[in-house]
């Protein structure tokens, strides 16, 4: 089936679950369901749902809810526990927007030709070019060491939550700071959502209480043009800022002619 089709599927029965929970609720700022919801939901509708937890990350991580959700008010979809969610309302849009016309600050690329030859340009590949060029260093102008990746645990009142990538840094004062870093792929349908940033410093606080938050988020334009946000340590999905923004363009060094 083609991916319109699924999105077609998927917003039949994102509009018609909201629909039903909104309904005489009106005045509730947040309207919980469940997975078996969602399969009910889509089996009402006589639709095929093989995966149903795709739905609620369609409208979490690649794109908005659909119209005749957002012409009620802000939306977005929260996790609120193992195969529980809600409808939250909100005041601002559930995606960052990247501004146009950032400079590109130049670097040479330390990725091993081999690595880059046969690295995917995926959010894997981009993992691996953030840590071979030091680029959490360089952007955060602190010396950083990688902890781990591919977090998934759990945080209170959010359930499950997933960093991609996990740094801890030192300053020259002595400073420690964990370094939460979300990491999206180039593809455009791959958005990077206010709320899973906010749960970057939920997570920060709750595990790494005594060393001080830098958020981060990472997402590619090209595969070796990479765009590094860092934000405030609020964890208030609604009031959370970027702090600092730069794009870093990955080249070769040419070899000149004698």
């Amino acid at each position: 089936m083609e991916m319109n089709s699924f999105i077609t599927q998927y917003d039949k029965i994102i509009s018609s679950l909201f629909k039903k929970k909104h309904s005489g609720r009106e005045n509730q700022e947040e309207l919980s369901f469940t997975k078996d919801e969602i399969v009910e939901t889509a089996q009402a509708l006589s639709i095929t749902l093989r995966n149903p937890p795709d739905v609620v990350y369609t409208y979490r991580c690649r794109r908005a809810l659909p119209d005749d959700i957002l012409n009620t008010g802000g939306w977005i979809i929260i996790p609120k526990g193992k195969g529980r969610f809600a409808f939250r309302k909100t005041n601002r849009s559930s995606f960052i927007e990247i501004q146009e016309g950032l400079a590109q600050i130049e670097i040479l690329n330390a990725v091993p030709e081999i690595v880059e030859k046969y690295a995917a340009n995926d959010e894997q590949g981009l993992l691996s070019l953030i840590r071979y060029n030091r680029l959490i260093d360089i952007f955060t102008n602190i010396t950083c060491f990688h902890l781990q990746s591919h977090i998934r645990t759990t945080i209170a009142d959010e359930g499950q939550v997933e960093i991609d990538d996990l740094y801890i840094g030192i300053d020259d004062e002595g400073n420690e700071y964990i370094i939460p870093t979300e990491a999206k792929s180039p593809d455009e349908r791959d958005k990077l959502g206010w709320f899973q940033v906010a749960n970057l410093v939920k997570y920060a606080g709750e595990y790494f209480p005594n060393l001080i938050c830098r958020p981060i988020a990472v997402k590619p334009f090209e595969r070796n043009i990479v765009c590094l946000m860092e934000f405030d340590a609020n964890s208030d999905y609604e009031k959370i800022a970027i702090k600092n923004i730069k794009v870093y363009k990955l080249i070769r060094e040419v070899e000149t002619e004698s």
